[in-house]
């Protein structure tokens, strides 16, 4: 192995990161500078200079020229630290977790539930609306909530190159929040039969309004702070931040309203003329505006798509604000006038939501396999495709209902309304979380198992019920179905869950940082180096140990523990194969250029 040499370093950007931070970890503070803080541990995630460098925003040759600077000792690089920084640097891990729990409790698994009975009573009239409200408002603020929460925290500080504001309030944030989901969501389940129920909900959806306005204003401090412009994604974010606030207020009006209902019939009215604005605000409002605006900002980066011009980002930004003001505005007018000439003007804001759409992301070409893909692109793509149907069908609505004869079709409306829920949504969350979480662990996502259990379970649970919901207005047979694909994903989502929770255990134990290599990349295989190491170092070597028997390290599990502790003498010993001859046939696949602890670039083609 070559020694480190100080005194010249050569930094490509295709350098991964821990190779170069093994070798010279005065450079840690320059990456830190500009977002890396808190993430994949000391020697940072698998990945490269250049990933770095586009995910974060950064000027790459500005980056190298730093980097060099930092190892040559010429310039000081540290960056002054807090006791914030722990905090601020692993509070996303509550906001998952808690958004996991609460999905498989009071959100999905609770919706599933729901689901079975409607199903096998074969009508929606006998679910109690106070319990598919709270149901809906544990899903908003749960599961929708506090993933954006806790990705904000985390990623946007980052994307700013500076520090959270006050990060001690994000964890009074997630209590308040938790506290708030939990005591309005025993409040409105038992409405009715417990004297408190309305206290105790309207106590609960007060935290939540506090939690968002508090994160709201701690999101627009650090953005404030870090001088940044405002560019379309940040036009998008901050959209949605609005709509979270005015949304959150509205949700604890409407909780009041309907608890206080002295007749059916008026809570009837207050159900049917606010329910549709609210979600619309809390759906097309904050989660699309949120989702787009993260997308604007990172599929480029993390996923090589083409960047979208700020004039083609900003008119879609305006067509979909003005879409969503126009839908919650005429639905309210059409139900306080009765004037049905505001209902048959809603398609205008809809059609506004689908071009704003198409123009954002049609130069992405979501239709095509993403020029970097991984296991979590599936879930983006078809998360967008679901989109599409969800805002397709909106347009449909009236079409469909002038097929039928009703004014009204609540099943094909909240088939709808599941497609951008769960199809759009909460395939977003999935696949952005399995993108960003083994990175921010220490965890080379290459290791992971490609996810295809909990995306087909979902997606086939999301196609069940939009498909047979509608149908449910033509035969009660169809009824069943719709237990099965509530099923089908919590099923999907537990199984995801499960596996995301364990890397963050991981890399909160901190043994996401065992699958590293512990040297730098070496220019030449030895008979000393550990399995797991190698397939590292050079993954284009898994052949070569399939090739010789070694088809075990196919399995995920098994590179993560028993790779890492054998040798290659000791694994040819085991297969009762020549050491020297697997240690030729694995250096006669790296042909490459590759470079060495010192950063200096070495050409070894080997025989």
């Amino acid at each position: 192995m070559v020694s480190s040499i100080r005194s010249k370093p050569f930094i490509k950007s295709d350098l991964l990161l821990p190779d170069l931070l093994r070798a010279h970890p005065e450079a840690r503070a320059v990456f830190d500078r500009y977002g890396l803080r808190g993430c994949g541990g000391r020697f940072g995630p698998y990945e490269s200079i250049l990933f770095f460098a586009r995910a974060h925003g950064v000027d790459e040759a500005r980056l190298l020229a730093e980097l060099e600077q930092a190892i040559d000792g010429a310039k000081e690089a540290a960056l002054p630290t807090s006791s914030f920084d722990t905090l601020a640097d692993t509070i996303y891990r509550r906001y998952f977790i808690g958004g996991i729990v609460l999905v498989l409790t009071a959100g999905a698994t609770w919706g599933a539930w729901i689901l079975w009975q409607i199903a096998l009573r074969g009508t929606f009239r006998n679910a109690s609306l106070n319990t598919i409200n709270a149901h809906g408002e544990a899903q908003i603020f749960g599961w929708v909530g506090l993933f954006i929460m806790g990705f904000a925290y985390q990623a946007f500080p980052r994307i700013w190159h500076t520090t959270l504001a006050r990060p001690r309030l994000a964890a009074w944030c997630f209590a308040l929040m938790v506290a708030g989901i939990i005591l309005r969501t025993a409040g409105l389940a038992t409405a009715g039969a417990w004297s408190l129920a309305i206290p105790v909900a309207m106590a609960g959806g007060i935290l939540q309004l506090v939690a968002v306005a508090i994160f709201g204003a701690q999101i627009i401090e650090t953005f404030v702070r870090s001088g940044m412009k405002i560019e379309p994604y940040a036009g998008f974010v901050m959209g949605a931040l609005g709509w979270f606030v005015l949304s959150s207020a509205f949700s604890v009006w409407h909780t009041w309203t309907t608890l206080n209902a002295h007749s059916e019939t008026e809570l009837l009215w207050y159900v049917a003329t606010y329910q549709v604005p609210l979600r619309d605000l809390q759906i097309h409002g904050l989660a699309l505006f949120m989702i787009l605006g993260v997308s604007l900002r990172m599929l480029p980066a993390l996923f090589g798509l083409p960047q979208i011009s700020q004039l083609r980002a900003w008119w879609a930004l305006d067509f979909l604000t003005t879409a969503v003001v126009g839908e919650t505005i005429l639905f309210l007018l059409y139900r306080w006038t009765g004037d049905r000439a505001f209902a048959a003007g809603l398609p205008v804001p809809w059609m506004m939501l689908f071009f704003g759409v198409l123009v954002l992301t049609q130069p992405w070409r979501l239709w095509r396999p993403f020029p970097e893909s991984d296991r979590s692109s599936k879930f983006i793509r078809t998360a967008f495709a679901w989109l599409a149907v969800s805002l397709v069908m909106l347009l449909l609505l009236p079409a469909y209902q002038l097929l039928r004869g009703v004014n009204f079709s609540h099943a094909y409306f909240g088939a709808t309304r599941h497609a951008i829920t769960v199809g759009f949504i909460s395939l977003m969350i999935m696949g952005m979380a399995a993108k960003v979480v083994p990175t921010l662990n220490g965890i080379d996502h290459r290791h992971l198992t490609k996810l295809w259990g909990p995306f087909l379970l979902v997606n086939a649970g999301c196609l069940l019920r939009v498909a047979t919901q509608p149908l449910t207005d033509w035969s009660s047979r169809v009824y069943p179905f719709l237990g099965v694909s509530g099923t089908l994903e919590v099923a999907g989502l537990a199984w995801w869950g499960a596996g995301l929770i364990g890397i963050i255990w991981q890399g909160k134990s901190g043994a996401g940082l065992e699958q590293q290599p512990q040297e730098p990349r070496p220019a030449r295989i030895e008979l000393r180096h550990h399995v797991a190491d190698v397939l590292d170092w050079f993954p284009q070597t898994e052949p070569v140990f399939v090739r010789y028997g070694f088809t075990a390290l196919k399995q995920p599990l098994l590179r993560r523990t028993l790779a890492r502790q054998v040798t290659l003498s000791q694994a040819a010993a085991v297969r009762g194969i020549s050491a020297a001859e697997l240690v030729a046939a694995l250096n006669a696949s790296i042909s490459e250029r590759i470079h060495n602890a010192n950063g200096s670039s070495v050409l070894s083609v080997l025989n």
